[in-house]
């Protein structure tokens, strides 16, 4: 299957998606930064704006279009102005799938799109909530069949807490639960048939400690510094989601009065918790949203937390496209044996069938 990913900044997706198996026609990022880390691992980088770039060289041979807009307009960490903010993505990303008419499409983005603001009324261009409504329209009118998940990357063995949305669309109903998910809290793992959570432990336990701090900055372990290092039960819990705000570290500091303002909710703030450690470094956001050891991150330091914080973890990009993938053999084998689209998305609406998740499992 071929993919044209939009917004791909460091290329985790395009990692994800390469294990789900699909063949990339290009990876569109205008941060030189990421651009610059795409082509060092070897995938088709753009360097470009999504808006300045004609997509009708690609048109009928995407079969995935996968986009990850810009997440500042509808994130809770920023003003959230929606459709108002200059940054917004998904006008790009419509005008994208109407050039290059894709055969499915996945988008990802921060869970802050779902939540409505303060008396938006239901249609305020300003409320992302709202605007995300308007585009979930727009897609119902390119794909016979859309639809919405809530994922959590720790359910598909990310050793992070990231919760996500994903829009998708396609000529075929997808399973409404999403992809298969192959982790669960402990406590609930096994009644699930799914495996553990995947920890901190796991991933960094072996750099995140106390060893550590003969080489970047940590705070005493006392009572002056709130609740550093008084919580390593944490180490064996996924971390809090990785973000790029990590490259400045643990929100508790003296001014705040070493709290944390309503989280923890940076890695960094675990590792203050575990061991009095200011932030996690570099290497150690790769692994925990899953990347290889060796990603090959260009660019400054800040570039680098950059990329890793905004990275998508390619767990689940591969669930996400398996699935697609699974579905996307069926949809061929039908179109082979000549039935009508249109009476088919009848009786698929009809008795409300749906392709199950269980066709895109990894083997």
């Amino acid at each position: 299957m071929t993919a044209l990913e939009l917004f791909a900044g460091a290329g985790a997706a395009a990692l994800g998606l390469a294990r789900a198996g699909y063949t990339h026609l290009a990876c569109v990022e205008r941060n030189a930064a990421a651009a610059a880390t795409l082509h060092a691992a070897g995938l088709p980088a753009l360097e470009a704006d999504v808006r300045a770039v004609d997509f009708t060289a690609w048109r009928d041979r995407i079969d995935l279009l996968w986009a990850s807009p810009p997440c500042q307009p509808g994130s809770t960490a920023g003003q959230r102005l929606g459709a108002a903010d200059e940054r917004d993505g998904w006008p790009a990303t419509l005008a994208t799938i109407d050039a290059c008419r894709p055969t499915w499409f996945l988008a990802e983005n921060v869970l802050g799109w779902t939540y409505h603001t303060d008396l938006c009324g239901g249609s305020s261009g300003s409320c992302p909530a709202c605007h995300l409504a308007r585009i979930a329209d727009e897609l119902a009118r390119r794909f016979p069949f859309t639809g919405a998940w809530q994922l959590d990357a720790a359910d598909l063995g990310v050793p992070q807490r990231r919760r996500r949305v994903v829009l998708w669309g396609g000529p075929l109903p997808l399973d409404l639960a999403g992809p298969t998910l192959t982790h669960a809290h402990p406590a609930a793992a096994g009644t699930l048939g799914r495996r553990p959570w995947v920890t901190m432990r796991d991933a960094i336990g072996d750099t995140l400690t106390r060893a550590s701090c003969d080489r970047r900055a940590c705070y005493p372990c006392d009572e002056e510094h709130g609740r550093a290092c008084g919580e390593p039960w944490r180490l064996d819990a996924p971390a809090p989601t990785v973000t790029t705000m990590d490259e400045k570290g643990t929100r508790a500091n003296a001014v705040a009065g070493w709290t944390f303002n309503g989280g923890p909710d940076r890695a960094s703030d675990a590792a203050f918790l575990v061991a009095g450690i200011r932030r996690i470094d570099i290497a150690e956001g790769l692994r925990l949203q899953g990347l290889p050891d060796d990603w090959p991150l260009q660019g400054t330091v800040h570039d680098r937390y950059v990329q890793v914080g905004n990275a998508v973890p390619p767990a689940l990009a591969e669930a996400c496209g398996r699935l697609v993938a699974g579905a996307h053999h069926a949809w061929t084998a039908l179109r082979s044996s000549n039935l009508d689209p249109t009476a088919l998305a009848g009786a698929l609406r009809r008795h409300r069938l749906t392709v199950p998740a269980h066709l895109g499992a990894a083997p």
